[in-house]
């Protein structure tokens, strides 16, 4: 009898094991899934070396130009792991039913509930379930100039807490004489979220025998704490400085102001970041401009954005400086800003110049303006007719503030902009609205100051300043 009941009680053992854990998971390969976020790009080839003109035959644009200024993926999921199905749950253990529950207990309803209180029947906020942003106006004309044969382009912009703006800009002092000198109009919020500019203040002209003697352009602006010739500065410029008439040889200086109106005062009779074209080499050089600065710690400490281009070809800088005592600055390492997920207008590798920035300290990202690639092959051919807006996004690296290389970073597509969205045929030389720091002023959408130009010979003396709004949820 006992060998009976034995090989029943084992019959029901291997039954229940079959229907409860008997399912085999598929092989593990042990592979973890690639990471694409540092693949290195490869940097669309510029002919010429310089900041992206896109000139066929490798010259520059004659003198009646201005210097020519000139988003990624992330780490997919690890889904090779499988998990571990091949444990089987131990089911010889039968549930102990000998206990008997506690009946003698009687609930307490002694007690009557507060209805007072409205129960919390309200769902945690979700993207999905915020109100829709409402953008403002787009493609608004910001200002214009009060006589002809002027030009305003290259915007950089800041926005006070109180919403005052101040835009900053190249522009020339004499009609159709092209010198770039640095315009500055403060702005007034509207209550449909345009704004109305005063009149210009130039805040910053070519100083006579030193390095910026023919051109001073391409400004960015942040505030911060500066101390210069014993002064404090609360404002400072990068801008972009030359002596040379062909678009070569630029270079990177710093300016500083007590008020956000100016005037500026140039740094030093040196530049911040210099340039010396190579003798060996007859290709083009650029030199380096188009500065961008954003503020570490709303004090001394910066990073320097900069394109350079040389006979290695055309790219973006990034530079973790320490501005706090100007009479003995600190510069970090070049760094190359990552290219991963740019692509031109053809749908190709794009390389990065003449680029804008701003950071999101809540997100730890950064935003950037650029624009993109190739250039129109009609005239005006040494600008861009697009623009575009991006997320860059870096890992954690040991030892720096933030990852900008192609291996450590990449960038997400935000909008490219057009001729078929402003209606204009050359969109470029951007700048993004940000907070006094350099920093994100508004977490629903970015709004881009952009240069506009019509097509012709005479584009030059079109180029005037306007705003589009994108929305970033």
């Amino acid at each position: 009898m006992k060998r009976i009941l034995s090989f029943l009680l084992a019959l029901l053992l291997l039954s229940s094991f079959a229907s409860c854990g008997g399912e085999t998971a598929d092989p593990v390969t042990g592979t973890e899934a690639s990471d694409t976020t540092g693949v290195p790009g490869t940097e669309a080839a510029d002919p010429h070396g310089g900041a992206g003109t896109d000139l066929p035959d490798g010259t520059q644009p004659p003198e009646t130009a201005p210097s020519t200024e000139d988003p990624g993926t992330t780490k997919a999921p690890d889904t090779t792991k499988a998990s571990d199905t091949t444990k089987t749950p131990d089911t010889t253990k039968t549930p102990d039913t000998t206990k008997t529950p506690d009946t003698t207990k009687t609930p307490d309803t002694t007690k009557t509930p507060d209805t007072t209180k409205a129960p919390e029947t309200t769902a945690p906020e979700t993207t999905a379930s915020r109100e829709p942003v409402v953008l403002p106006p787009s493609d608004n004309l910001l200002f214009s100039p009060v006589k002809s044969g002027i030009y305003n382009y290259c915007p950089s912009v800041i926005e006070e807490p109180d919403g005052t703006r101040y835009v900053y800009y190249c522009t020339n002092k004499k009609s159709y004489n092209v010198t770039d000198y640095i315009g500055c109009r403060k702005g007034t919020p509207n209550a449909d979220g345009t704004y109305t500019y005063g009149e210009e203040t130039l805040v910053l002209s070519p100083t006579a025998g030193n390095w910026d003697a023919r051109h001073t352009c391409d400004p960015s602006v942040i505030r911060g704490v500066f101390s210069w010739q014993g002064e404090s500065y609360s404002y400072l410029m990068a801008y972009l400085g030359c002596t040379s008439s062909d678009s070569q040889e630029n270079k990177v200086g710093i300016a500083v102001a007590k008020s956000p109106a100016g005037p500026f005062t140039t740094v030093g009779s040196a530049p911040i970041v210099d340039f010396t074209k190579d003798p060996s080499v007859t290709s083009f050089q650029w030199g380096v401009g188009q500065p961008s600065v954003v503020s570490i710690d709303k004090a001394g400490r910066v990073w320097l954005f900069y394109t350079k281009g040389d006979k290695n070809g055309t790219r973006t800088i990034v530079r973790e400086c320490d501005f706090s005592d100007l009479s003995a600055p600190v510069l970090g390492a070049e760094k190359r800003v990552s290219v991963t997920g740019l692509k031109n207008l053809n749908g190709g590798k794009d390389y990065l110049n003449n680029a804008d920035f701003l950071y999101d300290p809540a997100e730890n990202v950064f935003y950037g303006a650029s624009d993109c690639h190739p250039n129109p092959t009609s005239a005006p051919d040494f600008i861009s007719s697009s623009f575009r807006v991006g997320k860059l996004t870096g890992k954690k690296v040991a030892g720096a503030l933030y990852a900008f290389t192609d291996q450590n970073a990449s960038w997400t597509n935000l909008a490219v902009v057009g001729p078929a969205e402003t209606g204009f045929a050359r969109n470029h030389n951007v700048g993004l609205v940000r907070n006094e720091y350099g920093h994100l002023p508004n977490a629903d959408y970015l709004t881009v100051y952009y240069t506009m130009s019509i097509e012709g010979s005479s584009s030059l003396w079109s180029y005037r300043i306007y705003d589009r709004n994108i929305a970033l949820r």
